[in-house]
């Protein structure tokens, strides 16, 4: 799959009226023999309106957002070289322990989606190999990545600052029983002493179908259930499926689409939040009021900000994207 970091921003002019703000590659760091990093959105802190949020364009990586903040990230890596031993293939970071290569934890909600190659994601519990489509949930735990099978790995990673002044989870969620349909969810839990393990691996048990049929299934990969407070926050909702996130926090969700699937006029919509979609698989079409329709595919990006639009599958393959919700601050 080729990957270029290809990023679409939607928003509204002074008119009211919806407009693509940007279509092309996003800033981004690398090339394409090394890591490189595609930056979608960063937030410096909780946002308040749908044009929140910036380019991240000053030197350095930062790891983590500021508190209350969002950073949405592509990354491809490349394999290790053929030879090299498993235990130096960890990916390091800086204050490392020499003797666990690559081990750290962040103060951050993550979202890691796999959209090409192979991954193992190292848990104190033991390594677990992810492929394309799959998604960890990570809430703050000990972890570190190694690429495997021999070519690039690329993936979406969405990580969520705790604000130590938000409300939490204003619902009462909690993580549910695996369920029969989504993607492959692997949550990532710290026990008491701090140790991290998968607590859960299977498909998430929260999920909307279109009336009559599948030909649109959306799973709730996580919700908060709130503002977050704590980066253990959140789980599956027991309650009717909404399509804003449930109690004013963060929703992260995957939409499946049936080859060929176009809602018509009923598929105009609107949220008061910002979204970030990142394609997995397929040909998605954007629609917004008055405007030519622009595709994106795997590997590429939408920022919605609010606007009236519609999605349709394009083409003769099914469609899959990841979609993160995040309600404005004060919202319910």
């Amino acid at each position: 799959m080729a990957l270029d970091f290809r990023r679409v921003v939607t928003g509204q002019d002074g008119a009211g009226r919806a407009v693509i703000r940007a279509d092309g590659p996003s800033p981004g760091a690398g090339g394409p023999a090394g890591p490189s990093v595609g930056e979608l959105l960063w937030l410096d802190a909780p946002a308040t309106t749908v044009d929140d949020g910036r380019d991240r364009t000053e030197g350095g990586f930062p790891l983590e957002p500021p508190p209350g903040g969002l950073s949405v990230r592509v990354v491809r890596l490349p394999p290790p070289s053929p030879g090299t031993d498993a235990a130096e293939q960890w990916l390091r970071v800086a204050g490392d322990d020499p003797t666990a290569p690559g081990m750290h934890a962040t103060d951050t909600l993550d979202f890691v989606v796999v959209l090409e190659g192979e991954i193992v994601l190292g848990l104190d519990d033991g390594e677990h190999h992810l492929v394309q489509g799959d998604v960890v949930v990570q809430r703050g735990t000990r972890h570190r990545w190694r690429v495997t099978g021999g070519r690039p790995c690329t993936y979406g990673v969405f990580m969520v600052r705790p604000d130590p002044d938000a409300p939490g989870d204003l619902v009462g969620l909690a993580p549910g029983e695996p369920g029969r349909t989504g993607p492959r969810r692997v949550v990532a839990t710290a026990r008491a002493e701090g140790s991290s393990y998968v607590s859960s691996d299977g498909m998430p048990p929260c999920h909307m179908s279109s009336p009559g049929g599948t030909a649109i299934t959306v799973s709730d990969v996580w919700q908060t259930g709130g503002p977050l407070a704590h980066v253990g926050q959140g789980g599956d909702s027991s309650g009717p499926w909404e399509l804003n996130p449930a109690g004013g926090g963060v929703a992260f969700r995957f939409v499946d689409m049936e080859p060929g699937h176009d809602p018509g006029d009923a598929g105009w919509h609107a949220t008061p939040t910002i979204d970030v979609d990142l394609v997995v698989s397929g040909q998605l079409e954007l629609s917004l009021p008055d405007l030519a329709p622009v595709v994106v595919g795997p590997g590429q990006a939408v920022v919605q900000r609010g606007t009236t639009h519609k999605w349709r599958a394009v083409g003769d393959a099914p469609v899959r994207y990841a979609a993160i919700m995040l309600a404005l601050r004060g919202a319910r």
